[in-house]
């Protein structure tokens, strides 16, 4: 029985997409099924059956539109058929004995609560409760020591989803989890284990959140006070439990402007001490001449007590910030110029409180300020650039660090071509004394935003050789082309990045990456994934000489993939897969080598303590990625 249990829930796993975002444009709706034609239909078009035509963009069809604040109803129409939206987990009965799905607008033009849409298909038998999913088995034959491939213990990871909807105003989502190597143990002596759940409910005047261990929060304030967190760009709610509390559009609907609370309440998992308190309260006036103009005031404040020792360590961040938008229209224009402006202004100070005293003892304080814009032309153009100044001192040494940093970039899309470019530059001032251990804790690894409590560093790879100079650059360029060869689909991606020490010296480090995927035919896709880096750096003597043959660490990853549907599929690579699924969100990430190279050379907890010998730990790990030889056999299910 529990065998027969077990292959039952075996075809289940959770995967949160997201089929309806904010964007910076509007809201952005997705259908990411096959289809000669989709439209999308409801009441922002009065459900004119001729529909709002969405784009096909690699297979995911899109439209983003702007959304009058209040409830809105939709269906998508794929082909002649008509659809609700099988991700989005808010939908009503539409009067014929089906459903439509919903999405509700805020006075900003945000979709409402939007932190929580989850993935999500109506069950046949209680459209309150449904389970959505994905399984995926990984199985990677590796060579020893004889040259022969031997198979590595399989991986089986299981996710189940469990949505249920207790009424219109209260709904709950638990995920429980199946990994046989984290039990180390037989796939069938495995367990459901519990990973993460939230609750919400929705009042006339506030909507209640109650989660545990799930990422969902971020305030809109540019420099992410509360999520934005490390270089994946993690929202808050990992690792923590507690309460977030929101305010709803019908206080607006009393006052004459626009205004928006929030507040969250958290400890985190596993410690008894490390609380986080953090509100953010918005203002917007109302909408004149196309212009908008919103402030808001942030507060971020994380308590923790040391262990054996009578001492809380305290956090407190606050900031203001302030936002300028404005829409030009002409009427030979497709699309309105949008035009936005923002400013903030953080400051925050680290203290210690002992059990003894009544006062606090600041040991750290820093602000930031920063300035940024940005502007979408009609057609096919966005450029931004933004101004950071970062500074910060140590009160008992007066030990003090200054840094003016400078982002500059564009998205570029035109018929097949999309381009994106971004470029920084940066300039440092350090004290004398200002200690490596100092800096990485306070600036490379948390980009001196002062919590030096934070485990997802800021430091990503191709920062390792400019990192401890006065001065640094990075650029990438991100260059797809989608088009056809052969009466099949084509698609052709080259990433380059750069890391300078000056602005026009020569790059310390540089990572080229080409892709090719090429679909042969419905069922099958042919994939290469060729990354060649380069090194120049003096200090961390590791340069790479490609007549020589030195310090040469070419990899390549080669795949082909047969699909069953849209949603099940089987691959079978040779190399190193760049794409792999993230421990902390459980979704697919581009990411698989950097990972690979960090704790194949165990960089992160090598620059925890020093610097020299980097460039050492840098080749070794470069040269294990270059050298690995696995196959591997990967299935995927999603429902």
């Amino acid at each position: 029985m529990k065998k027969t249990a077990q292959f039952i829930v075996f075809l289940l796993f959770i995967s949160i997409s997201f089929t309806i975002e904010n964007t910076s444009d509007g809201i952005l709706f997705s259908y990411n099924k096959k289809a000669e034609s989709v439209f999308l239909v409801g009441s922002m078009n009065g459900w004119d059956e001729n529909g709002i035509p969405m784009e096909n963009n690699n297979g995911v069809w899109e439209i983003t539109i702007t959304l009058s604040p209040g409830k809105h109803t939709y269906k998508f129409i794929v082909d002649g058929n008509w659809e609700y939206d099988e991700s989005n987990p808010a939908f009503e009965d539409d009067g014929y004995g089906g459903i439509n799905s919903m999405i509700e607008i805020d006075s900003n033009g945000m979709i409402k609560s939007s932190t929580i849409e989850a993935n999500r298909t109506v069950s046949p038998f209680n459209k309150k409760i449904d389970f959505n999913g994905r399984y995926f088995s990984n199985n990677i034959f590796s060579k020893n020591e004889t040259e022969r491939f031997m198979l590595n213990t399989p991986e089986h990871d299981l996710n189940l989803g469990i949505n249920i909807e207790f009424n219109s105003n209260f709904t709950g989502y638990t995920v429980l989890n199946i990994n046989n190597t984290k039990e180390a143990t037989d796939l069938w002596k495995t367990h459901f284990n519990y990973k993460r759940t939230y609750l919400r409910f929705e009042a006339d005047y506030i909507n209640v959140i109650g989660f545990d261990n799930f990422g969902m929060f971020s305030f809109d304030n540019p420099l992410d006070i509360l999520g934005g967190i490390g270089y994946n760009n993690y929202k808050f709610g990992y690792d923590y439990s507690g309460a977030y509390i929101e305010t709803s559009d019908k206080v607006s609907v009393h006052l004459p402007i626009s205004f928006k609370g929030q507040f969250i309440f958290a400890d985190k998992i596993g410690f008894d001490e490390d609380d986080v308190t953090a509100m953010r309260i918005s203002l917007s006036l109302p909408r004149f001449n196309n212009n908008i103009i919103s402030i808001g005031k942030s507060d971020y404040q994380y308590r923790t007590k040391l262990i054996n020792e009578n001492i809380i360590q305290n956090h407190r961040n606050q900031e203001f910030d302030l936002v300028y938008e404005k829409d030009f229209q002409q009427s030979n224009w497709k699309n309105s110029m949008k035009v936005k402006f923002f400013a903030e202004y953080s400051e925050y100070e680290n203290s210690n409180e002992y059990f003894d005293q009544d006062s606090l003892e600041s040991w750290m304080d820093g602000q930031n300020i920063f300035l940024g814009s940005h502007i979408k032309f009609p057609t096919s153009l966005k450029i931004y650039l933004s101004y950071l100044q970062s500074s910060l001192e140590l009160s008992e040494t007066e030990i003090d660090f200054k840094r003016n940093r400078i982002v500059f970039g564009l998205d570029f899309k035109i018929k097949n071509l999309n381009w994106n470019f971004n470029a920084q530059f940066w300039e440092n001032n350090f004290h004398s004394d200002f200690s490596w251990s100092n800096y990485y804790e306070h600036v490379a690894k948390t980009d001196a935003n002062g919590r030096w409590f934070q485990e997802y560093s800021e430091l990503s790879f191709e920062k390792y050789t400019v990192l401890g100079y006065e001065n640094g650059v990075l650029w990438e360029s991100d260059l797809i082309y989608k088009g056809r060869f052969l009466n099949h689909n084509l698609e052709a991606n080259i990433r380059n990045k750069f890391a300078h020490q000056e602005l026009f010296s020569n790059p310390k480090f540089v990572e080229s990456v080409v892709v090719f995927e090429y679909e042969i035919s419905s069922k099958w896709k042919l994939k290469t994934d060729t990354r060649i880096p380069y090194y120049n750096d003096s200090f961390l003597d590791i340069k790479t000489d490609f007549s020589n043959d030195q310090d040469i660490f070419i990899s390549n990853y080669s795949e082909i993939s047969y699909y069953l549907s849209d949603d099940v599929w089987l691959s079978f690579g040779y190399g190193v897969n760049p794409k792999v699924i993230n421990p902390i969100t459980d979704q697919f990430y581009n990411k698989g080598r950097e990972d690979y190279l960090n704790y194949a050379g165990q960089l992160p907890e090598h620059l925890e303590s020093y610097y020299v010998g980097l460039g050492d730990k840098i080749r070794n790990a470069e040269q294990s990625l270059a050298d690995e030889k696995s196959i591997s056999i990967q299935a995927v299910m999603e429902f």
